[in-house]
């Protein structure tokens, strides 16, 4: 693809700049009369950020059924224009009729002019497309053909009709009054954003066939002169005389492309040689990995207009790919194009989300204030970061601790809120009762038996600070250090923060000097992805996890909910028991047939309560399952379910277990940053970890880190929504 497209628009180039050979190609109107550069960049410049769609209301099959007077369908238009509107859209590519305006022209007009009177109330100018190579060869005036079933863009036709091209003297100054009409009319519209000439001209095996009704087409617009820029979308790289003359007679230069990221690249690359501002005017066809989540901030940062193809699934069925009839209608499970269906319910949340930040909506997102984290601790500065994604999602994190502050995940109607507990300053933080919220645990996550285990011969104490036992790594542990920050993107331009600390030797009783580097990663998948990454001069034991309590339900509404709502599934078909101190017996039992099995997805609340050893010692959950997996592979873990709201949270591994804990401890003593109260079961911890008391269980997996060796963990906590 890159080879072919280099050397394309190199001959396109070439040619251009021969003005011998582009005299013979381009026309007989004066080059002149095009834009100049400046005048062009200028014209751009003084535009918000383009984006929009190609848009058809989901009543009408094509662009007759759209303008023709008789199903002209103001209020639908009405309604999925306010839906463009809160996507942040302000642009539109719509396809006028000739067989309209030849059959009713004043009529036609006053639609158009309806139409734009919409726009304007939804802050949308759009551009309008007069002549069309693509989909059925005739077309006339009246009622149009039913869709047909699982069949893209069924009744869509050609402008004008095959049947009427080969007589061009006949057909010829009938469209040069459509053209000559319409444009005259708006031509001083500030409603009006442009004029696309001639959608993929050579189209439908036309070729080059077309290049005679394209250079009248601009001949035309030209003589009438419009305040709007005139452009004709490059699309057909096989076409040289149809590409040099698209290029050379277009004011903003306008394409398509339905491919990935790394081509759709390529082909920016190679159009900027022309010197014009760019806007694409299809792209979107998921079936090719052209995703609102790659290319639209892909054509952002590029500063080139985004207009997808599709908006509300409608009459043009053009959810179903080009190549793949679907005769049953069934609904596929990958859409092609489109957006929303017909209730306003999208194919998926996570786009529009992206859409909109893209655009610059509001989300409703609230942000903790840097101001109210700063501060020092034993001489080290602590600060918080914001990193945020292309869908709107939001996560703030201290240095103190590695606490994840705040993060904002939308439910299925893209309302975000806040899912994890925590406070709203860094003192809060410090006189808190509950120590844990939010943040990164070592040296030993769980719990270590009495405070003591031996390694090599030597006995080691730890304090304690569970009862008899420790906790988390003792009451200074990694939830009680300021750590080095570093905030950064990665390779795919995604928000990270790196925090590394070294745990000095004998720090909490531990051997060893530990060098521990953690990489919190917001990705564009909606992943808070958690790296970790050590090493050691002494032998010593290593257990790092974090621990973030969530609820689904979300606390930014200033309450805290019970989370036994929520529908919980553990890959794990046994668990560690534990004692009344919860330390493992060094048993692993099943859990078929107890209140301990998520291997389905269960109900939290439905069996916490039973009559059940291990439920009574934690009073509740608050227990080690054991992973269905090899070890070091990287698998699901969990999934874990809201229904009221659809927000669902997926827990990715390579750790061998996951501790389960329902916030049975909590009592109310805590008060969080929107003024909820952290009571009982408002809040739960997934924890990605090896065993508890692995240093004392010898038919546990090892959790010794020697020198030379790499502790390596990563957890991902997946984001998604539920229909």
């Amino acid at each position: 693809m890159k080879r072919r497209l280099l050397i394309i628009i190199a001959v396109i180039f070439v040619t251009i700049n021969n003005s011998t050979q582009a005299a013979k190609i381009i026309s007989q109107q004066p080059v002149e009369k095009v834009w100049s550069t400046a005048k062009a960049t200028n014209w751009y410049a003084s535009q918000t950020w383009l984006t929009g769609c190609n848009f058809q209301p989901s009543t009408a099959i094509n662009q007759i059924e759209m303008w023709q007077n008789e199903s002209f369908d103001a209020a639908t238009i009405e309604k999925e224009l306010g839906w463009a509107e809160e996507l942040g859209f302000n642009t539109m590519r719509v396809f006028l009729s000739s067989v309209v305006w030849k059959a009713e022209p004043v009529l036609f007009k006053k639609n158009i002019d309806k139409f734009l009177t919409i726009c304007t109330r939804h802050n949308i100018r759009p551009m309008f497309v007069f002549f069309d190579d693509c989909w059925n060869e005739e077309s006339s005036i009246g009622k149009q053909p039913d869709p047909k079933l699982g069949i893209h863009n069924s009744g869509w036709v050609r402008d004008p009709s095959v049947s009427l091209r080969n007589d061009t003297i006949k057909l010829f100054p009938i469209l040069e009054k459509y053209v000559k009409d319409i444009i005259g009319t708006f031509k001083n519209d500030k409603r009006v954003l442009m004029w696309d000439l001639y959608n993929e001209p050579g189209n439908s095996n036309h070729g080059i066939s077309s290049l005679p009704l394209l250079r009248n087409t601009f001949k035309w617009a030209r003589e009438i002169n419009p305040t709007q820029p005139l452009t004709c979308g490059l699309w057909y790289f096989k076409c040289n005389e149809l590409n040099v003359f698209q290029v050379e007679n277009s004011d903003i230069l306008t394409y398509h492309n339905y491919s990935g990221v790394k081509e759709h690249q390529t082909e920016i690359n190679y159009l900027k040689i022309f010197n014009r501002p760019m806007i694409c005017t299809e792209y979107m066809a998921r079936k090719h990995d052209s995703k609102f989540t790659n290319i639209m901030p892909l054509l952002k940062s590029n500063n080139i207009g985004a207009i997808n193809w599709g908006f509300v699934s409608g009459k043009t069925n053009t959810i179903y790919a080009w190549d793949e009839p679907t005769p049953s209608g069934i609904e596929p499970k990958l859409w092609f194009h489109d957006i929303y269906r017909r209730d306003h319910t999208p194919f998926d949340q996570n786009e529009v989300n992206t859409i909109k930040n893209l655009n610059g909506k509001e989300l409703g997102i609230k942000l903790i204030s840097n101001s109210d984290f700063k501060g020092t601790l034993e001489g080290k500065e602590v600060s918080l970061y914001t990193l945020k994604n292309n869908s709107g999602m939001v996560a703030q994190i201290t240095n103190f601790g590695g606490r994840v502050v705040a993060l904002w995940t939308p439910d299925r109607n893209g309302k975000f809120a806040d899912i994890v507990t925590g406070y709203k300053t860094f003192n809060d933080y410090q006189k808190s009762n509950e120590v844990f919220f939010g943040a990164l645990i070592g040296r030993y996550g769980n719990r270590i038996a009495n405070g003591k285990f031996t390694l090599n011969g030597i006995n080691y104490q730890l304090p304690t600070n569970n009862g008899k036992n420790t906790l988390h790594g003792g009451p200074k542990g990694f939830h009680n250090v300021v750590w080095n920050a570093r905030p950064f993107k990665n390779r795919s331009g995604e928000d990270a923060l790196e925090l590394t600390y070294l745990s000095p030797d004998g720090e909490e009783g531990f051997p060893g000097n530990v060098s521990d580097t953690v990489v919190y990663t917001l990705t564009n998948q909606n992943e808070l992805k958690i790296e970790y990454l050590a090493t050691a001069d002494k032998s010593t034991v290593l257990n790092l996890t974090h621990h973030s309590f969530f609820n689904l339900n979300g606390f930014s509404q200033g309450t805290a909910k019970t989370i036994n709502t929520h529908i919980l599934q553990i890959v794990g078909s046994t668990f560690t028991p534990t004692d009344n101190g919860l330390i493992p017996t060094g048993q692993i039992l099943a859990v078929k047939g107890t209140p301990m099995d998520f291997t389905n997805p269960t109900v939290i609340g439905e069996r916490v309560n039973e009559n059940y050893q291990a439920l009574l010692f934690g009073k509740g959950y608050d227990h080690n399952w054991i992973l269905d997996k090899k070890q070091g592979e990287t698998t699901e873990a969990a999934v874990i379910y809201e229904p009221s709201n659809g927000r669902l949270m997926r827990v990715i591994t390579d750790q061998p277990a996951l501790q389960f804990y329902g916030g049975n401890f909590f009592e109310g003593k805590d008060t969080g940053k929107y003024g909820e109260i952290y009571a009982f079961r408002t809040s739960f911890a997934l924890e990605t970890q090896h065993y508890p008391d692995s240093p004392n269980q010898p038919n546990f997996p090892s959790t010794v880190l020697n020198p030379g060796e790499f502790y390596k963990h990563v957890c991902i906590y997946k984001f998604e929504v539920k229909l």
